[in-house]
């Protein structure tokens, strides 16, 4: 852990990432600006931002989704570019940048951190680390609601069932975040964040279903046009819900996800089965 209380900034301070950062920064004893509309600051304000990020030592950074926005990538590079504009000339010694397993693709889904990405590596601060992580297990819990979907008696999504996927909780990536920005020496530019092991989708619907007790649920991959029809019916935008499907279909055609091998150091403590307990609601068991 780096000596000293430090000043960081943390984007996305409400989020199930952020919150993480920013309480460990804290409990270490270190000052935290924290970026959010909740506490008054807005990603569309540049002087705001670079105002928040003036003079701390380092920074986490992550690339919101925006499931309204008309155009989901226009949105991402103008959010790109103002963290750009924002963070220069700065002085930021060190930056962490949450970052996902596809991101080398620079499509889908995954193109607002690839672009988040190319944007903060052409900055040139000294310490920077791309935190690659999995799948998160909080989607089983938002957009796909699992808990929701289970009284129906199936769970789908468009992603095939049987392709293995690393899984971690928010609550791990965000403690790995806050360890790289107190470290003595972060390491890898791109680390990744494969949680505690591989799940198919499968494998996580029958993990649920025996963490919270909905027996008789079975996983289904939807065609991804239904799938569409159904994240627009939800509120999605058309561009975002075309992202998500294009990442679908390219974790379908059996695209390599993420460039490590798993070790010691990717792997999370966090398992789907106690993530669940803890997060989705309980069943009656029969």
């Amino acid at each position: 852990m780096t000596g000293h209380p430090k000043t960081f900034t943390v984007v996305g301070a409400t989020s199930d990432t952020g919150r993480v950062v920013q309480r460990l920064l804290e409990e270490a004893g270190h000052s935290v600006r924290p970026v959010a509309r909740r506490h008054g600051i807005s990603l569309d304000d540049t002087a705001g931002l670079a105002q928040s990020f003036a003079g701390a030592w380092g920074a986490y950074l992550m690339m919101p989704f925006d499931l309204a926005a008309n155009d989901l990538h226009a949105r991402e590079r103008e959010l790109s570019s103002n963290f750009a504009q924002a963070l220069r000339g700065a002085g930021l010694r060190r930056v962490v940048v949450l970052s996902g397993l596809s991101a080398d693709l620079k499509r889908g889904s995954s193109l607002g951190a690839a672009l988040l990405e190319d944007a903060i590596a052409a900055l040139g601060i000294p310490e920077v680390v791309f935190l690659r992580a999995g799948w998160f297990m909080e989607n089983f819990a938002k957009g796909l609601d699992f808990t929701a979907q289970a009284a129906s008696g199936i769970f789908a999504t468009p992603f095939r069932g049987d392709r293995p996927l690393p899984m971690v909780s928010a609550e791990d990536v965000g403690r790995r975040a806050a360890e790289l920005l107190m470290a003595e020496d972060p390491g890898d530019r791109i680390q990744e964040l494969l949680g505690a092991r591989d799940y198919t989708m499968a494998d996580a619907a029958a993990v649920m279903v025996e963490a919270t007790g909905r027996a008789g649920v079975r996983y289904q991959q939807v065609p991804l046009q239904d799938a569409r029809a159904g994240m627009v019916a939800a509120g999605m935008s058309e561009s975002f819900a075309n992202a998500v499907l294009e990442t679908a279909r390219s974790f379908n055609d059996n695209e390599p996800w993420g460039r490590q091998v798993r070790t010691a150091r990717s792997t999370t403590a966090t398992t789907l089965q106690q993530w669940s307990r803890q997060h989705l609601r309980q069943g009656v068991r029969p």
